[in-house]
């Protein structure tokens, strides 16, 4: 007997206003897909246990209402329960729009509007995406290691992450990024790294950015990956070698644009893993939009290991070889 879809909402989401219309959205939700078993997150962390305890009870739809942080969370859920349940069926995930950034959504190019991105969800159409997986340093120096379904990645972008948070309340998601860039930028210095890309090693010297992207967008509609495709068993290693602040400043525009590549300090690599050791110093590293820690870190993709609710022809770089979009997707 099929156990109802499961309904994951984060009240904290899109700066706590989600918490303010819980009712009436679950109206919303069962009057375009039936019942649903909703379920209020109250911590971080919280999403990872309510999916992989609806995975293990053989739930086959878990409904995300939230950010990329509140999906990174439900895929950490679905993977650990499929690592213990083995090749069952993982749930088909149904993403709403119910965050700020909404970066994964724009690579799988859903609607981001709810009553359209319940359409989709009630037309059925499923489609299997990577996901991700990284080894780090937590803040207070212990080994972690945690699953991911946007991007993982460092430096400037680290430093960014931890300066958004109140700004974005008061500005939105895509202006209070861009003021955290520019406050990271001003106190940026690039951190001296070893890259190893598949065991061999590709690089040394000092980086601003370093990104391991399944989709192609971070920064609530930053185009960082452009070569990026969510199925391809491969993540888009996005690398931006040393680069001043001015440059820095100058260069930022050109990230939303996803014409960065143009620039020579910046080389795109498809990968299925890289490590990052730190050789002095170290950096902030984000996952799907939270801050979570440091180096050295190990970022390694998990071919297939996501279902999702998605328009096959509709996502953002399904048909697109890598190298398309603007040119770019090589290693420059």
């Amino acid at each position: 007997m099929a156990r109802p879809t499961l309904f994951i909402l984060n009240p904290a989401s899109a700066a706590g206003s989600t918490g303010r219309r819980v009712e009436a959205l679950r109206r919303r939700v069962e009057a375009s897909l039936g019942p649903v078993d909703l379920q209020a997150t109250c911590a971080p962390g919280e999403a990872t246990r309510l999916a992989r305890a609806a995975s293990e009870a053989g739930v086959e739809r878990i409904l995300v209402g939230g950010g990329d942080g509140t999906t990174s969370e439900v895929v950490a859920g679905v993977l650990e329960a499929a690592a213990l349940r083995g090749s069952s069926p993982t749930p088909v995930l149904g993403l709403l729009p119910l965050g700020s950034g909404l970066d994964l959504m724009r690579s799988l190019g859903l609607p981001r509007a709810l009553g359209p991105a319940l359409d989709v969800i009630a037309e059925g159409s499923v489609r299997t995406i990577d996901a991700g997986r990284i080894e780090l340093r937590d803040p207070a120096g212990r080994p972690v290691s945690r699953a991911f379904v946007n991007e993982a990645s460092l430096g400037l972008s680290g430093e960014t992450v931890m300066r958004v948070g109140r700004t974005s309340k008061r500005i939105g998601p895509r202006l209070g990024f861009v003021a955290g860039a520019v406050g990271a930028i001003l106190g940026h210095r690039p951190v001296d790294v070893a890259v190893e890309v598949d065991g061999s090693r590709v690089f040394e010297g000092p980086v601003s950015l370093l990104v391991a992207a399944n989709g192609r967008f971070f920064g609530a509609g930053m185009r960082v990956a452009p070569g990026a495709v969510l199925d391809d068993g491969r993540l888009e290693l996005v690398l931006v070698r040393g680069l001043s602040m001015p440059r820095l400043l100058v260069n930022l525009p050109s990230f939303y644009l996803g014409r960065h590549g143009r620039h020579p300090n910046v080389s795109f690599r498809a990968v299925r893993s890289v490590v990052v050791l730190p050789k002095e110093g170290s950096a902030p590293v984000e996952v799907d939009g939270e801050a979570v820690g440091g180096l050295p870190m190990r970022a390694e993709v998990v071919p297939g290991a996501i279902r999702v609710h998605a328009r096959v022809e509709d996502a953002a770089g399904s048909s697109l070889s890598r190298g398309a979009a603007d040119g770019q997707g090589v290693e420059r």
